[in-house]
């Protein structure tokens, strides 16, 4: 016969304050229980997690199941990466929060000033993507820090493979419904390239003119004042593809790949 993991008294109490909770560290559990020390704090967690109820994250800091299971129980795998490392929510994980993309991601984007890491608990994995300095521009949007609609365009311009590539990134960027485009290029005047100026410009230039996307005319004016040297759309990638001469790039990825979305 299966044992059932029955709770103590004590552990009943704690249980019940936290059980709504998707994620739960010893500070919290602290300010609800300020008369527990961090000692019994840390037996009781200890037991916890021994029955299931709790998961670890990292030290002290522990997914809370419903009832108990072996399995970790994500209920929203957003708020719990920022748990996972210090950030904000970004690149296809931020255009998921906006409803830009349908599909749920079993990916989770943290972005970070800091280290790049992964970490893989039940079906997600959390990936921290470093970009040190842009590592900025946020808002406060269903309970956590994200980038903000326009410092994520910038950032899936940045690095296109963490936002699905530019098919998933033209589909998102033809959802947008309300976008600031001057701060959308205020990030792009402070940390972009020539070169990711031309890539993201040829990609703006092709979704107004295929999908109405009404960039002002000036944004764009801007955006090719940066044409310098000729460049490929997917740098390292092979140099076949169509020649953009007002861009001097060369699309080797495809204009109805990109637009196939």
């Amino acid at each position: 016969m299966k044992k059932k993991n029955y709770l103590s008294p004590e552990e009943q109490i704690i249980f019940s304050a936290i059980t709504k909770t998707d994620v739960i560290d010893h500070s919290q559990i602290k300010e609800i229980f300020p008369n527990y020390t961090s000692q019994k704090i840390n037996k009781l967690c200890h037991s916890l997690l021994s029955k299931k109820y709790l998961h670890p994250i990292k030290r002290g800091v522990y997914l809370v199941n419903d009832t108990a299971s072996e399995k970790p129980i994500i209920r929203n795998p957003f708020k719990l990466a920022t748990y996972v490392n210090k950030g904000y929510i970004g690149f296809s994980s931020a255009l998921r929060l906006y409803d830009l993309i349908d599909y749920e991601p079993f990916t989770i984007f943290i972005v970070t000033q800091k280290k790049s890491n992964m970490l893989t608990i039940g079906n997600y994995v959390f990936k921290t993507v470093s970009i040190g300095q842009k590592a900025t521009g946020t808002t406060f949007f269903k309970n956590v820090y994200v980038s903000t609609v326009e410092k994520t365009v910038f950032d899936c311009f940045y690095k296109p493979q963490y936002a699905g590539g530019y098919r998933e990134l033209a589909k998102a960027l033809t959802n947008i419904t309300k976008i600031n485009w001057d701060k959308v290029l205020t990030y792009f005047e402070l940390y972009a390239s020539d070169a990711l100026f031309q890539r993201s410009g040829y990609i703006l230039e092709l979704l107004n003119q295929e999908r109405q996307l009404n960039i002002p005319k000036n944004i764009l004016k801007e955006f090719k004042k940066h044409i310098k040297n000729t460049t490929k759309l997917i740098p390292g990638e092979n140099n076949h593809g169509n020649y953009v001469k007002q861009w001097k790039l060369t699309d080797n990825l495809g204009k109805v790949t990109i637009l196939s979305g």
